[in-house]
C-alpha cells in the first residue's frame, strides 16, 4: 500500500527520538512546559507506530489507528503551542514540577473529545481549531525570539519558525488523499513532511534550558 507502513513508522520514530530530548529537560527547569512537549510527540509516535502495524501487519487494528489518529490530531499540536509560550512567557506556575501540565493536558483532551463527541463541532472542526490554534502560538514564539531573541539566536528562531510553517503548508497542501504527488503517495508525503518539521523543535530546546543562548 505505497510503503504507507515505512513512513508511519519513520515518523513514530522520529517522534519518539524528539520526545526523548524533552525528556531529559522534564527533569530540569520549565518542567510542566517540557512534560506538554513529551506528551504531545508521544501521542504522535503511538498515532504513527499503530498505523504502521496496521498497513504493515494487520489490518485488524484499523479502528485502533483511526483512534489514535484523531486523538493526536485533537492534542498534539495545541500541547506543542502552548509548551513552546509557556516558556516563552517564563510562567513560574510549573517551573520546577510537573503538576500543572497534567492539568493542561486533562483540559485539552477533554475538552477537544467533548466538543467532537457533543455534536457542538463536527470532530474535523475540533482539529482544525486545535491544530490552528498551536500552530499559531508556535509561529508566535518563534517570531518573538527572532525580534527579541531571549534564549534563541536569530538561526534557531528561524528553524522553529519554519517547523510550523512546513506543517501548515504540509496539511493545506499535501494532505492525506489518495492520490499521488511526483510519483509518491500524499499520505507518504506527509508524513516525510512532518517528520521533518518535528526535528524544527529540537532549535527550542535553549528555551527550556537555564543558560541564555539567544544572539543577534
Amino acid at each position: 500500500m505505497h510503503n504507507l507502513w515505512l513512513l508511519d513508522l519513520m515518523l513514530g520514530l522520529t517522534a519518539l527520538l524528539i520526545a526523548n530530548q524533552y525528556w531529559y529537560l522534564t527533569r530540569a527547569h520549565f518542567q510542566s512546559a517540557a512534560l506538554m512537549m513529551v506528551v504531545a510527540l508521544v501521542l504522535m509516535a503511538l498515532a504513527a507506530i499503530a498505523g504502521a502495524y496496521r498497513y504493515g501487519i494487520d489490518p485488524g487494528v484499523t479502528e485502533l489507528h483511526r483512534a489514535l489518529t484523531r486523538l493526536s490530531g485533537f492534542a498534539v499540536l495545541l500541547l506543542i503551542g502552548i509548551g513552546l509560550f509557556w516558556v516563552r512567557l517564563g510562567l513560574r506556575w510549573g517551573t520546577d514540577k510537573r503538576a500543572p501540565a497534567y492539568a493542561v493536558v486533562a483540559v485539552v483532551l477533554a475538552s477537544s473529545i467533548g466538543l467532537g463527541e457533543s455534536g457542538l463541532m463536527a470532530p474535523r472542526s475540533v482539529v482544525d481549531l486545535y491544530s490552528t490554534l498551536g500552530l499559531l502560538l508556535w509561529l508566535l514564539v518563534a517570531l518573538l525570539e527572532w525580534v527579541s531573541p531571549r534564549r534563541l539566536s536569530r538561526t534557531q528562531a528561524f528553524v522553529l519558525g519554519g517547523g510550523a510553517v512546513l506543517v501548515a503548508v504540509n496539511g493545506l497542501f499535501v494532505g492525506t488523499g489518495a492520490t499521488q504527488l511526483l510519483g509518491l503517495a500524499r499520505t507518504n508525503w506527509f508524513h516525510l513532511l512532518l517528520a521533518l518539521s518535528l526535528f524544527s523543535l529540537l532549535s527550542a530546546r535553549p528555551l527550556f534550558g537555564l543558560d541564555k543562548s539567544a544572539g543577534a
